[in-house]
């Protein structure tokens, strides 16, 4: 059997280690899977299952536990084949909406408004680049990142420190992912920056009317809550768009 003839059970559990894990930070074990989400299997079947999702690359387990967690390839799987479509919660939506209202019309005004607010909504960094002849770096919540428990240890605080503070490789880094692609995601050791190898980037290409065209980015740990992030950053897209023609809906 390859990675690519993993079943539709594999991909139950997979989907299931990686939700539970994204919302809990905790390893997680078959009998959490037979119960919360497969619970016509057998904690039997998913251990066997799940061993051989290990062999292939997707999960992984700590030391100190016999639960699973993702690796980076088990998060890109998930993404790419797993993760369905989720829409904003009507309270969200009408947090984005009513806040986006109150931001002003001048370049700097929108950005840091719109990524203080993404920024809140989340718990993750923020980050905007404008790539006109005056670059110009804008960010929010980075101390957000800190708050997260894969980022506890001495170590990995310093990594993500040394990342955040190096605002020309942050710059180089959405001019780079926005260049070809207006919506992309980078997780872990996807990132071509080592000290990027626990964090992952959602970044959606931004050319408003009237202005530089830039990038927004979200950073965040790689147990990011990815459909969430996607789904809130592509309804700020589309809002920030609509304030420049004064076209956001009432809330």
């Amino acid at each position: 059997m390859t990675k690519e003839d993993i079943s539709t059970r594999k991909e139950d559990i997979l989907s299931a280690v990686v939700e539970d894990y994204i919302n809990t930070a905790e390893p997680v074990g078959s009998f959490t899977i037979t119960k919360h989400y497969l619970r016509s299997v057998s904690p039997a079947t998913v251990r066997n299952e799940m061993q051989e999702l290990e062999q292939f690359g997707y999960i992984t387990h700590p030391h100190t536990s016999a639960g699973r967690i993702p690796t980076d390839n088990g998060y890109r799987y998930y993404v790419d084949k797993l993760m369905e479509t989720k829409k904003i919660s009507g309270k969200e939506l009408t947090l984005i909406r009513s806040g986006i209202k109150k931001i002003g019309r001048g370049m700097e005004e929108i950005m840091r408004g719109s990524l203080k607010m993404i920024s809140s909504l989340l718990n993750y960094a923020t980050v905007f680049v404008s790539f006109g002849k005056n670059k110009r770096t804008l960010s929010s919540g980075f101390s957000k990142i800190l708050t997260h428990p894969e980022f506890q240890k001495a170590e990995n605080i310093k990594n993500v420190i040394e990342t955040l503070e190096h605002e020309q490789l942050i710059c180089k880094i959405l001019e780079e992912y926005s260049k070809f692609n207006p919506f992309s995601l980078h997780i872990g050791h996807e990132n071509k920056f080592k000290h990027m190898k626990d964090l992952s980037i959602v970044v959606a290409h931004h050319h408003l009317r009237g202005f530089d065209p830039g990038a927004i980015g979200i950073i965040g740990p790689t147990r990011m809550d990815y459909n969430r992030v996607t789904a809130i950053l592509k309804q700020v897209s589309n809002d920030l768009e609509a304030l420049i023609n004064e076209e956001i809906p009432g809330t």
